[in-house]
C-alpha cells in the first residue's frame, strides 16, 4: 500500500509539472528585435607590406646562391632599421625553370629562384625611411602596403559595447511611443537570432538606419589615415 501511494504521489507531481509547462508554453509576450552596429575609429599603429626577391641564371647553383645572398642583404637592411626578426616572415620560396618565347619558339632562359617576405613595421615614424630605402633597391619589388592596428581584438570588443549602447538607447526611445515601459534582454549574439524565436511571440523588428548602411562583410576598413573596426549585435528585448 505504501508503495502504491508513492507511485500515485509521483504521478501527481509529474502531471502538475506537465500542466505547468504546457501553460508556460502558451504564454505570449511582446519582443523587439534589434540589429545594432558599433564602430570604433582610431589611428593605425602598424604597417605591413610584401617584398619579392628573384634571381635568374643558367646555373641552378648560382640561382640558388644569388637568392640566398639577396635574402641575407634584405634581412640586414631591415634589421638595421629596427625591424624585429619576428616581424620578418618568409611566406614562400620557389625554384623553377624559366622560359621565354622568341620567334614563336619556347626558349629556356635559365633557372629562376624567388622568395616572398611579409614585413610588419611597428614604428610608423620609420616607415617612410624604410620604404624609400627599399624602393631604391633594384633587386626587389614591393607591394601591398597597408595599415592596421596591433590591438584589433580589443577594438572589436569596444565596438560590441558601442553596439549594445546604441541598441539600448534606441529601444528606450521606442518605448516612449509604446504602451509598454520596461525592457529585458532575452537573447544577444553576433549572429542573426530572430529566426530562432518561438512562433507564438509577437515580434517587432527594428533596425537602426546607421546599422543598415554598414556591411558585415567588411568589419575593418582603413580610410583617411584611420582604422575603423565595426561589430554587429543582434538583440531580442522582451517588453512589458
Amino acid at each position: 500500500m505504501k508503495y502504491f501511494i508513492t507511485i500515485l504521489s509521483l504521478f501527481f507531481v509529474l502531471n502538475c509539472q506537465s500542466q505547468a509547462a504546457a501553460h508556460d508554453s502558451k504564454v505570449t509576450y511582446k519582443t523587439i528585435t534589434l540589429r545594432s552596429t558599433g564602430e570604433v575609429e582610431t589611428l593605425p599603429d602598424i604597417a605591413t607590406f610584401n617584398i619579392n626577391l628573384s634571381c635568374l641564371d643558367k646555373s641552378i647553383e648560382k640561382a640558388k646562391n644569388c637568392l640566398v645572398d639577396k635574402s641575407n642583404d634584405l634581412m640586414k637592411t631591415l634589421r638595421s632599421f629596427g625591424v624585429d626578426k619576428d616581424d620578418i616572415l618568409t611566406t614562400s620560396v620557389n625554384l623553377d625553370k624559366s622560359y621565354t618565347w622568341e620567334k614563336n619558339t619556347r626558349v629556356f632562359e635559365g633557372y629562376k629562384s624567388s622568395t616572398s617576405v611579409f614585413v610588419t613595421v611597428k614604428n610608423l615614424d620609420k616607415l617612410d625611411v624604410i620604404y624609400t630605402a627599399l624602393l631604391s633597391n633594384e633587386n626587389l619589388d614591393l607591394s601591398g602596403l597597408s595599415y592596421s592596428h596591433s590591438k584589433l581584438d580589443d577594438l572589436k570588443n569596444d565596438a560590441y559595447v558601442d553596439a549594445l549602447n546604441k541598441a539600448n538607447i534606441l529601444v528606450d526611445r521606442l518605448l516612449e511611443n509604446l504602451p509598454e515601459s520596461n525592457k529585458e534582454i532575452l537573447k544577444i549574439g553576433n549572429v542573426e537570432i530572430s529566426a530562432s524565436l518561438p512562433e507564438n511571440q509577437t515580434k517587432m523588428a527594428v533596425e537602426s538606419d546607421r546599422a543598415a548602411l554598414m556591411s558585415n562583410n567588411t568589419p575593418i576598413a582603413i580610410s583617411k589615415g584611420t582604422v575603423k573596426v565595426q561589430a554587429t549585435l543582434y538583440i531580442v528585448y522582451q517588453i512589458k
